[in-house]
Order: C-alpha cells, then sequence, then structure tokens
C-alpha cells in the first residue's frame, strides 16, 4: 500500500514530467524563432515586406495634416525602407524568441529540480 507521502511525490512527478514536455516544445519552437525569424513571423506581418507596394499600402501616413500631400518616395528609396523595416521586424520576432527561450529554460530547470526531489522522496517511501 502507498502512502500518503508516496503518492503526493509521484504526483508532483507526475506534472514535473508533463511541464517539461511542454516547455521542451515551445523551447524547441523558440530556437527556430532565434535562428529563423522571417519562417516563425506571422503571415499577416511577413507579408507587408514582401513588395513594395505591399509595404507602401500598410505603411503610409494615414492622418494628420500632411496625409494627401505626402509622396510615395522612389523605387530605390522604399526599397531601402522596406529591407530595414522588414529587418527591425525580424529582430524584433528574434527578441521575442530569445525571452520565450529564457522562460523555458527557466521552466525546464525548475521541472528538473522538483521532478528530482520527489522522484528521491518517493524512493525512500517504496523502501521504509
Amino acid at each position: 500500500m502507498k502512502s500518503k507521502l508516496e503518492i503526493y511525490a509521484l504526483s508532483i512527478c507526475f506534472a514535473a514530467v508533463v511541464c517539461l514536455v511542454i516547455s521542451l516544445g515551445i523551447g524547441s519552437y523558440s530556437l527556430i524563432q532565434v535562428n529563423s525569424p522571417d519562417l516563425t513571423m506571422k503571415s499577416y506581418k511577413f507579408n507587408q515586406f514582401q513588395t513594395n507596394k505591399d509595404y507602401w499600402s500598410k505603411h503610409k501616413p494615414r492622418c494628420g495634416d500632411n496625409y494627401n500631400k505626402v509622396e510615395k518616395p522612389e523605387e530605390d528609396e522604399l526599397t531601402k525602407q522596406r529591407l530595414m523595416a522588414f529587418e527591425a521586424v525580424k529582430r524584433g520576432e528574434a527578441r521575442e524568441g530569445v525571452q520565450s527561450l529564457i522562460k523555458s529554460t527557466l521552466f525546464i530547470i525548475f521541472s528538473t529540480l522538483a521532478l528530482f526531489i520527489h522522484w528521491t522522496i518517493a524512493k525512500r517511501c517504496r523502501k521504509s
């Protein structure tokens, strides 16, 4: 017959394993997000930077006194602006990946610690 302490310890072990599996999945996705941010970027955001036409339609001034006075830049200048903006968005996506990876790493560390401690408790309960 299992004691209440052993049942408690094994329950915590189960919860820790569930947390580990979830954290490993999220951490794996975060690694992809850091290494290839244009792959994990939302399609809506990604598509805004694929052509100058798409970029200008999403990023031209939309309000204020100068709304009607703003002219579309030359193609070369617009391409330069679009590529610079795309790089900035990719850096932001990669930064989100790093933040998520840090969170996942902390969950993995604490879940592993909880698993180890409670597995040891369960083994001691089983011996006695």
